[in-house]
């Protein structure tokens, strides 16, 4: 079985291309970013402010994005300016954003401190985890998905490395784990099938949000919009598909070693019932998560539509609809797939037993 998590991980690292680069974004000059300092207020949309490099600029928040989005600026506040060079080599200065990474990074140290007051050792198995996945995302998959690679396999790619670091790191590894990571991947392939199947009979483009339509715009290198959605819905459901695959196969064992004497379909069955509870939790969860997500869309949407049909069939609607749905049918069938492989190790430990005892 050792032999088998190594043959599968190197498997899986050979077919992913690291240090992919995205392609250059033209010869166009982009605004250049700076950090700064207000230094002093003239009014509420005016300020002046100082960059790390010393100079000072005069900043104007009504001619920038911002405006009128409720900031608070005060003296000392830290934020971002964006500078235009212009033809006749004169600068426009606007005001980007707050720098908000202080707070953030508090709250990520409480995150961490929670998970590992709680967690324990599991905790801290769980951040590397976690760190593990941030380093996937941003030096494999979002480097590949910019330079243009195929959106759907780097994203099932880099999915299953993800479950397979995770899993294992969190959970140790042991054939329990190892069956797990299979129901987790079948999951998966459910969730892409499912995606792929409802959006083309769905008759989707993926360019129902604001974003996506920005990302084709800017982007040369990405032209499959459906493939970007459909690689948005498997990631999503990565972390859910993880939680009720380990969930059951955990269940399984406990169950297994309370009773050696169950039979492989009294282990499915027992486990099935514990399972049933999960997925009629996690469900209602999942779907409130996407909600939550699209809740100002579908606020909008909802405004500007004269019945429900209406609301439904706009296309921005129906992708977060097939979104919710297929991650959701996927999460459910996962459910008996990765209760059925979990009892595998069990019939065969007891297969072993009964050799041996005969031997005897």
């Amino acid at each position: 079985m050792q032999k088998a998590h190594l043959f599968l991980l190197f498997a899986i690292l050979g077919l992913m291309p690291f240090g992919i680069k995205a392609q250059e974004q033209g010869e166009v000059q982009e605004p250049r970013e700076v950090r700064a300092v207000i230094v002093e207020m003239e009014g509420e949309t005016v300020f002046e402010a100082q960059t790390e490099q010393g100079e000072i600029f005069r900043v104007d928040t009504a001619l920038s994005y911002p405006q009128g989005l409720s900031f608070t600026l005060a003296p000392d506040d830290r934020v971002l300016l964006r500078i235009v060079e212009m033809p006749d080599g004169t600068q426009q200065v606007f005001f980007d954003d707050k720098i908000r990474t202080q707070p953030l990074l508090i709250l990520f140290l409480l995150f961490a401190l929670s998970v590992i007051v709680v967690g324990f050792f599991r905790g801290v198995f769980s951040l590397i985890g976690l760190a593990v996945t941030v380093a996937i995302l941003f030096a494999f998959l979002f480097p590949s998905l910019i330079a243009g690679r195929d959106p759907i396999l780097f994203t099932v790619l880099a999915s299953i490395l993800i479950l397979f670091v995770n899993i294992h790191i969190s959970h140790g590894f042991h054939r329990r784990t190892f069956f797990a990571f299979l129901g987790t991947t079948g999951g998966l392939a459910l969730t892409w099938l499912l995606t792929s199947v409802f959006s083309r009979a769905s008759s989707l483009s993926g360019l129902g949000a604001e974003e996506a339509n920005v990302l084709i715009w800017k982007l040369d290198a990405i032209t499959d919009s459906v493939g970007i959605f459909i690689a948005a819905a498997i990631l999503g459901t990565v972390g859910v598909l993880d939680d009720v695959a380990v969930a059951q196969s955990e269940i399984v064992e406990e169950l297994s070693v309370a009773n050696p004497q169950l039979t492989r379909r009294d282990l499915f069955a027992s486990a099935m019932r514990v399972g049933q509870h999960h997925i009629a939790s996690t469900v209602n969860t999942l779907v409130l998560v996407y909600a939550s997500a699209a809740l100002p869309m579908f606020l909008l949407y909802f405004s500007h539509s004269s019945d429900v049909s209406s609301f439904l069939n706009n296309q921005a609607v129906a992708e977060e609809i097939v979104r919710i749905l297929t991650g959701t049918i996927a999460l459910i069938l996962t459910v008996p797939l990765a209760t059925a492989l979990a009892t595998i190790p069990r019939i065969d430990k007891r297969a072993k037993n009964r050799k041996d005892n005969a031997i005897h």
